[in-house]
């Protein structure tokens, strides 16, 4: 009988980066400076940063993040380090899904601007009230955004008589 050693799965903490739109490129090597420098502090070595440029948290499916989840799903990380939460996503829904997939998998998910420990039943807690805060933050954006465009083309309406 053929047999195959046990082969231990190297792990590798993934580093999640966003930006939301392509000329926030400074924002998005700040992240992962700062998030690197949380490594180095941290004596964690192995990392590998998942980046999306350009595209809003709103989007449950993003390149970086897909590639990062299936890593995790793959037992490939073993913790995952974002800036904030906001950056990881907008959506309360997304949010809370995302942490009980990491829970499942035994995977910490860590904030570094948050600083909330997501093991714990008050750090969950903490999440749950900083989710729901990232989703208003960004209706009310959207909402800023919309008023503003009304408001010009009201403007150039005006201007036009």
């Amino acid at each position: 009988m053929n047999e195959t050693p046990n082969q231990e799965i190297s792990k590798v903490t993934g580093i999640y980066v966003r930006v939301s739109t392509n000329d926030q490129n400074s924002g998005l090597e700040s992240q992962i400076r700062t998030l690197k420098e949380y490594c180095e502090k941290n004596k964690i070595v192995s990392y590998q940063v998942f980046a999306d440029e350009g595209i809003s948290g709103a989007k449950s499916s993003r390149p970086g993040l897909d590639r990062m989840m299936a890593e995790a799903r793959q037992g490939k990380i073993d913790r995952v380090i974002v800036y904030s939460f906001s950056r990881f996503a907008r959506s309360v829904t997304h949010l809370l899904t995302a942490l009980e997939e990491f829970r499942k998998l035994n995977v910490p998910f860590i904030s570094y601007t948050e600083n909330v420990d997501t093991n714990s039943p008050m750090g969950r807690a903490f999440f749950v009230v900083i989710a729901a805060i990232s989703q208003l933050e960004r209706e009310l954006i959207v909402e800023r955004v919309k008023n503003g465009l009304r408001n010009a083309k009201a403007k150039e309406a005006m201007d036009d008589r």
